[in-house]
């Protein structure tokens, strides 16, 4: 048998087994606080997931409403309000009538094809009595807006009213602008009573102002994908915590 050269290094069998690690430094105070740290963000990042997949599973759920409401036949304003309101949200009307006011409000702060303005949105009256808030559609804060034929028919979808969130600004009745499109803040405001909903004015292919949106895209939005991102950090934070708390275990049981 030949003689091992002498840069070989013959290696102990006890090493071929992993050293009891000494774990008694996770009961320190900064090490207790660490696993809270680290366990409250897991915590946040699972919610933030489940969170990310129910608004993923909402805009599906908006998505087919719009698609089968939009879809369908169209009523007359008068025909639609024999629903309940909850069930109106992007119902397709179609109705003969009259602006009486084509330039009632705007409807501060909003955005279209990349430009900043308001909603500008007139009081419309059926050929039957109906008396409806309508979205004309977007206009730059200081553009000029054209005037609607005082004879007209209109098309388009209703839509919700839009009411005050937690954190929303507060109509204060005096500007000429409003904060949101609140049906009945408005109706407040002019003293009439409309129908408890409003219409979007159906997209048209004109070149002065208010430009008529169209409704929104049908897709499902990046939640999925950043539900998907929320579990990656859930599971790369708790490995590198595990990886951590393993090196420092080493670490204290070489100092004993």
């Amino acid at each position: 048998m030949g003689v091992l050269p002498d840069s070989v290094v013959l290696v102990s069998d006890t090493t071929s087994h992993e050293v009891d690690r000494n774990w008694r430094f996770l009961r320190k105070p900064f090490w207790l606080f660490s696993h809270v740290f680290v366990g409250t963000a897991l915590c946040l990042f699972v919610v933030a997931a489940f969170w990310q997949l129910a608004r993923w599973d909402a805009r599906k759920e908006t998505n087919e409403i719009i698609r089968s409401r939009s879809d369908a036949p169209a009523l007359t304003i008068s025909e639609a309000l024999t629903r309940p309101t909850e069930d109106l949200d992007y119902v397709q009307i179609v109705d003969s009538g009259r602006f009486v006011e084509a330039n009632l409000i705007r409807v501060a702060n909003r955005s279209f094809d990349g430009q900043a303005g308001d909603w500008m949105v007139g009081l419309f009256e059926t050929d039957d009595g109906q008396t409806i808030l309508v979205n004309r559609g977007f206009a730059p804060r200081e553009a000029e807006t054209r005037e609607e034929d005082n004879t007209t028919k209109i098309e388009g979808w209703l839509r919700l009213s839009q009411l005050k969130e937690t954190f929303g600004a507060t109509d204060n009745g005096t500007s000429e602008r409003v904060p949101r499109l609140d049906v009945d803040k408005i109706s407040e405001r002019i003293g009439t009573t409309v129908a408890p909903v409003w219409v979007q004015q159906r997209h048209q292919e004109v070149s002065t102002y208010p430009l008529s949106m169209p409704l929104p895209e049908l897709n499902n939005g990046p939640h999925f994908g950043y539900a998907v991102q929320w579990m990656i950090f859930t599971v790369l934070t708790s490995g590198a915590y595990v990886l951590v708390l393993r090196k420092k275990s080493l670490e204290v049981t070489g100092s004993d």
